[in-house]
């Protein structure tokens, strides 16, 4: 069994997040928050209280806080959130950070297609 994922380009990824139902959404969003978690510690330096790359950590926090304001306006069927499209390219498009970017579609995509499997 290959580890290897095909990874979904930004069009893909808000098509599939769009077609999830509001539910989905929410458990959708709140692992990848988790992942995010996971991501930040790569800039963690070992044995000590130091970042080794605070700005992509400050990426990461953006990205992480505008999830929880869309999870938040989701779960309050607030139509004042972003449109699904508009959250899925904040998420993916990380322009000055290849590395980010592709951790984050990795992420992305592992959870969605973990999602489209359960569904």
């Amino acid at each position: 069994m290959s580890g290897i994922i095909k990874l979904m380009d930004v069009d893909e990824a808000s098509a599939v997040f769009s077609s999830f139902s509001t539910k989905e959404k929410e458990e959708f969003l709140t692992l990848l928050m988790h992942e995010l978690t996971i991501i930040a510690r790569d800039s963690y330096e070992v044995g000590s209280e130091d970042l080794t790359n605070p700005q992509r950590v400050r990426r990461i926090n953006e990205v992480q806080h505008r999830i929880t304001i869309f999870l938040f306006r989701l779960l309050r069927n607030d139509p004042r959130r972003y449109s699904d499209d508009s959250l899925v390219r904040i998420i993916l498009e990380q322009s000055s950070d290849d590395e980010l970017a592709q951790q984050l579609n990795e992420a992305f995509t592992r959870l969605a297609n973990q999602r489209l499997t359960v569904a």
